[in-house]
């Protein structure tokens, strides 16, 4: 609890008073980068919901109520994280039969759907029927990074709280702090604003072989080397086995190309990588070559979200990139 109140002060202030008052809303969409504390203040506002020992507007965290929320065996609080690439009709037609019973211990309730931009269009539109018929007393919240791949309509029936991303230099300046490797700190403080996941990405050997081999990549593409297509079978695929690694893949890809592009045109910006020379490679190639890159990674991310196989999104964005 201490951590989101640290990361998202504002935000936390902001729900404590909306609580107090009583005007909360029967539907948000909690948007922002990974690590910004999306699912922990949607945790928050749950424990302030039911805390029974609320302290100067903010859960204590520490009775029964709060506990269960904490430990997520909390019956008025329901969470949607499935591990699949996508969240299915039949996810939201289970949640939503959860949303047709009373509470258990009163009439207020708490439904979280985690990465929202994983529902498909006929999850959205099943979950539409919640928001054309909304219950007295439930509160629905969506979390995701890409609010724009939300329906139109889902997102224009919800209050969109945006979650400012630290600095990734005051990330970088803490992980360091703690001794971690300057060069990782610096990649991975651009992944996520959440210390503790950037840590555990460091302390991962594998990530460390994703970034080698993402840059190993970056420097066949700046040269327009056709064997960049073979690497993404025989070095990407081996690497990035479940999703995770395969969108933190395409996100290395991402500011790699983001790099370039500050490079090419001599703006003043810290450099995830640094000055590496494949980055410093591919920054020769034309600028809207690189804008166009970048914009053909993005969308690889969005394909791989929807239950395209990372190495058919990645030989094509590979092809793309070495067509300019």
């Amino acid at each position: 609890m201490n951590t989101i109140e640290q990361l998202q002060p504002t935000l936390v202030r902001q729900f404590s008073q909306i609580v107090g008052a009583g005007n909360l809303s029967a539907a948000y969409i909690f948007a922002g980068a990974a690590g910004t504390g999306k699912a922990a203040l949607a945790q928050w506002l749950a424990m302030r919901l039911f805390c029974q020992n609320v302290q100067a507007g903010r859960p204590c965290g520490e009775c029964a109520e709060c506990q269960r929320v904490l430990s997520g065996n909390h019956p008025d609080v329901v969470w949607l994280n499935p591990e699949a690439k996508s969240i299915k009709v039949d996810d939201v037609r289970a949640m939503r039969q959860e949303m047709s019973k009373t509470g258990v211990e009163g009439n207020r309730r708490v439904f979280v759907i985690e990465g929202a931009e994983r529902l498909t269009a006929g999850a959205e539109n099943s979950l539409l029927k919640y928001y054309e018929e909304p219950v007295p007393g439930m509160t629905i919240i969506l979390t995701t990074t890409a609010k724009n791949q939300l329906l139109p309509t889902i997102r224009s029936r919800a209050q969109v709280i945006n979650f400012p991303k630290p600095p990734a230099a005051s990330v970088q300046e803490a992980l360091t702090a703690k001794g971690a490797d300057a060069r990782l700190a610096a990649v991975a403080s651009n992944l996520t604003a959440d210390i503790a996941a950037a840590s555990a990405l460091i302390e991962d050997e594998s990530f460390d072989k994703r970034v080698t081999a993402v840059l190993q990549l970056v420097s066949q593409l700046g040269k327009n080397d056709a064997t960049a297509f073979v690497a993404v079978q025989t070095t990407l695929v081996p690497l990035a086995k479940t999703l995770p690694e395969q969108t933190q893949t395409l996100a290395l890809l991402g500011l790699a190309y983001a790099d370039a592009l500050n490079q090419h045109y001599h703006v003043q910006a810290p450099r995830t990588y640094g000055n590496d020379l494949a980055i410093l490679a591919l920054a020769e190639q034309p600028g809207s070559r690189l804008s166009t890159g970048l914009a053909a990674v993005l969308t690889a991310e969005i394909r791989l979200g929807q239950n395209v196989s990372f190495q058919s999104a990645v030989e094509a964005l590979v092809l793309q990139l070495l067509e300019g």
